[in-house]
């Protein structure tokens, strides 16, 4: 049985692909509405590439694509206007494309960026005063550039009104999965990520495939001999009282010194160091989690779990499942 909100004529869906675009970010969305009209039998979903002419557009893996019209010929609006992402963040941002995203994205029922796309949508103004996000390497810099937007680094995607923005890739699949729940139900929507043999809802956020310690080891002789010490002592008391004393300095000095040097508080370093070395040994050991817990400094295992999860958006077993190579528990 069809949902109430199920159109009585196809979705118009046009996805804005350029020179350098990246494959999967274009194809990946598109297999989901693909599959949306082969598994109900119907065009749900009347589905269209647009580029600057009608060109064959080149992708950053060699790949290319023929687009369906050129932008100036796509009848709008359009019930869902998606922008690919690529390789080079500022690849489809020429002034052409944001000129044409600014007269076609008013009337799009709906409008969304996967990965890197999201600085297109940026470029032209279409993110200013939304939530927005990107591939988690490129978050910070998406923030710099836009100031206007709300960049969020650990979500896979996000809906603000109707503006979509997903992380890297892959992502894109989520969000094209969320939009065909949006349409068709959550059933349906069931149905096609089972096709695909993928989950309907990722467990957890982008931090969890980035690396939780953004800090290098410091030049200054003083810290990086304390990050030393740390390192080897991680199952032992690691407060900024125990630093200061080790670096025979007070504990204000040491505030300024970490925070000057790494960007962090002394206790936010501890914290960034105890995870990723937590990381490290689900990844790439069949240590118990108990054991990791303990060795890693976070005492009982209920401790570990808990602060893991709202570090990382999953528990230590399901991160170990994803990315441990032989999946142990």
């Amino acid at each position: 049985m069809l949902q109430r909100n199920t159109p009585t004529h196809p979705r118009r869906v046009a996805m804005l692909i350029y020179s350098g675009v990246a494959p999967m970010d274009v194809a990946g969305p598109l297999q989901v509405f693909e599959l949306c009209n082969i598994m109900r039998g119907e065009t749900c979903y009347d589905v269209v590439t647009v580029a600057p002419d009608a060109e064959p557009v080149h992708c950053s893996v060699g790949i290319t694509y023929l687009p369906s019209c050129a932008m100036d010929d796509l009848v709008l609006p359009v019930d869902l206007l998606l922008v690919a992402g690529g390789a080079d963040v500022d690849a489809g941002a020429r002034p052409q494309i944001l000129q044409w995203l600014r007269q076609a994205a008013p009337g799009a029922g709906r409008l969304g960026s996967i990965c890197t796309g999201a600085f297109i949508l940026g470029a032209a103004g279409l993110l200013d005063g939304k939530r927005a996000t990107t591939h988690w390497m490129f978050a910070d810099r998406l923030a710099a550039r836009y100031p206007e937007a709300e960049v969020e680094v650990d979500a896979i995607y996000i809906k603000d009104g109707n503006t979509y923005s997903s992380a890297g890739i892959s992502a894109g699949i989520d969000l094209a999965l969320a939009l065909v729940e949006e349409d068709y139900g959550r059933s349906f929507a069931l149905e096609v990520a089972r096709h695909m043999v993928l989950y309907l809802k990722r467990s957890g956020g982008q931090v969890q495939f980035s690396t939780v310690l953004r800090s290098q080891t410091s030049e200054l002789p003083v810290l990086r001999a304390l990050q030393d010490w740390c390192m080897d002592h991680l199952n032992g008391d690691l407060s900024a009282e125990v630093l200061a004393e080790r670096a025979s300095m007070s504990q204000r000095s040491l505030f300024r010194m970490f925070q000057s040097e790494l960007g962090l508080t002394p206790k936010e370093y501890v914290m960034a160091l105890r995870l990723s070395e937590a990381r490290r040994m689900l990844e790439d050991t069949g240590i118990s989690i108990v054991a990791i817990g303990q060795r890693c400094g976070f005492g009982s295992a209920s401790n570990f779990r808990r602060v893991f999860a709202s570090h990382i958006g999953i528990s230590p077993a399901q991160f170990r499942r994803n990315f441990h190579p032989d999946g142990v528990r």
